[in-house]
């Protein structure tokens, strides 16, 4: 491991540890593709049971494709070194964000919890029980799937491997009073308990059952009868919590029968918000917004007057914006233009020029030094600079060159005249710098990086000032924001409702 490689892997960073391995960025040599690889530390691979344990993590994996289950590439066991790549998911886990957040609205839960139902459904039709079911084990993409990782407990129910060796390990705050007794066989309803903790947690901030060491919360889920969700998150539906209620009891036949079943019962408390009615049975037409009223107000003539622009008048501020964008930049290309004839050639080009028509040999050297060390040049300068590149003395022909080198976006048209003195003029200085001004002229010619991110720059510009109209006429930004999902405040005769219950 010292050389970072476990072929065909290149390890990077170290993205993770735990008791079952250490999970490393890698990057595949085959197509460059970046993945996850955990391995199995050495010290580890002496337990038999947990080398079984992560064996059969690899088996499991390999037989579960679903969109929101980790997907794993394949494992290796090379000398005594064994590790398997998966699919990288670099949003966090559901537990680093509860961290931040504190705790989530019930409809992002139950749109996780959806997610997170169906992954588990397509393990349990096909006999595998995960075991290990925490906010922790589920990955969230950036764009938030959820993704449901770390088989390492898992059992197949149709051909369990290890039955004693750890035949109570998982996380003990969110362990079923059978997983915690050992009593076999454990079933998909194993992990349902273990998904109510999860959705308890997610709603309130805190699992169901706390204490000061481990063994009093294996107790409390033994014997104690969980709190209700409605007691620390008043805003919660009362199907939900009621569900909770019920993935939470201590005999597994009174859960619910499977991962689909609590599926529709989350859908189905969704579904009514979506269509404007809360969890508590009020329809969206109970409440009169400003909007709604406004929009209902009728004229004289008994006809409803619109509170929007009509489409006549965002056409119109559209092309009155447009055109006014238009004049904008044309104005401001003519002040460019205006501003240099008048800031640049009254002040020093026509001295310079002057003097590069002299007879003094040494002001014609220092007038062509100075026409190109400024710029942009004009028609004049550029023509006095050119006139220097057929000077009978090598020095001003130089020093031409020079200046074109130093201006190449306005002298560029010259560049054969220059590839000419490069290839046959007399003298090794004047073609040595020949070539100089050629090679900077056919940078210019060629585009230039930075005169294709002014114009990309300008581009942008342009195009966000013109969809600006739309931006603050359309409002689509504020539709999505007005649409999102958000938890819905009960009625008064609800909260009186909730206030009593347990």
């Amino acid at each position: 491991m010292s050389s970072k490689w476990i072929w065909p892997f290149e390890l990077m960073e170290k993205l993770g540890e735990g008791g079952m391995g250490v999970v490393y960025r890698g990057r595949y040599v085959g197509n460059n593709r970046i993945v996850a690889v955990k391995i199995l530390p050495d010290d580890v691979a002496a337990n038999e049971n947990l080398v079984a344990r992560f064996d059969r993590e690899i088996e499991i994996l390999k037989q579960l494709k679903h969109p929101h289950i980790v997907n794993c590439f394949g494992g290796v066991c090379e000398s005594k070194q064994r590790f398997y790549a998966m699919e990288l998911v670099e949003g966090g886990t559901l537990a680093d964000h509860l961290q931040k957040r504190g705790r989530f609205t019930w409809d992002y839960v139950i749109e996780y919890g959806l997610q997170m139902c169906s992954a588990l459904d397509y393990a349990h039709q096909r006999g595998v029980i995960h075991r290990d079911i925490k906010p922790g084990n589920f990955l969230l993409t950036k764009s938030g799937q959820i993704k449901l990782s770390d088989f390492g407990l898992a059992t197949m129910i149709a051909a369990a491997r290890i039955t004693r060796a750890g035949k109570t390990a998982g996380t003990f705050q969110y362990m079923a009073p059978e997983q915690i007794q050992g009593k076999p066989p454990l079933s998909n309803r194993t992990d349902l308990y273990a998904l109510g903790c999860v959705f308890f947690e997610l709603l309130t901030g805190r699992p169901p059952f706390e204490a000061e060491n481990p063994a009093a919360v294996l107790h409390m889920h033994l014997k104690e009868l969980p709190p209700r969700v409605i007691t620390f998150c008043r805003d919660c539906p009362p199907e939900l919590d009621q569900l909770i209620a019920d993935l939470l009891e201590k005999n597994p036949d009174n859960r619910p029968e499977s991962a689909s079943v609590v599926a529709q019962r989350l859908d189905g408390i969704l579904r009514p918000s979506r269509m404007g009615i809360d969890p508590f049975g009020h329809t969206a037409h109970d409440v009169v917004t400003p909007v709604a009223a406004a929009s209902s107000t009728h004229d004289g003539d008994g006809e409803v007057v619109n509170a929007e622009l009509s489409t006549l008048h965002r056409r119109l501020l559209y092309l009155a914006w447009n055109t006014s964008i238009i004049l904008l930049v044309f104005t401001a290309v003519l002040w460019r233009q205006s501003s240099y004839w008048h800031q640049q050639a009254e002040s020093w080009e026509k001295a310079w020029i002057s003097a590069a028509y002299g007879t003094d040999y040494t002001l014609q050297l220092a007038a062509l030094g100075e026409l190109g060390r400024h710029g942009p040049l004009g028609p004049a300068a550029e023509s006095t600079v050119a006139g220097g590149l057929s000077s009978t003395q090598p020095p001003v022909r130089v020093a031409a060159l020079q200046a074109m080198e130093r201006q190449p976006g306005t002298l560029r048209k010259y560049m054969p005249q220059v590839l000419k003195m490069h290839q046959q003029d007399e003298n090794d200085a004047v073609r040595a710098q020949a070539e100089k001004t050629h090679d900077a002229l056919k940078k210019v010619s060629s585009g230039g990086v930075w005169g294709m991110i002014s114009t990309s720059f300008l581009v942008l510009i342009i195009a966000g000032i013109m969809a600006a109209p739309w931006l603050i006429i359309e409002k689509p930004w504020l539709r999505r924001w007005k649409s999102r999902p958000r938890p819905l405040v009960p009625a008064p005769s609800s909260a009186r409702h909730l206030r009593s219950a347990p």
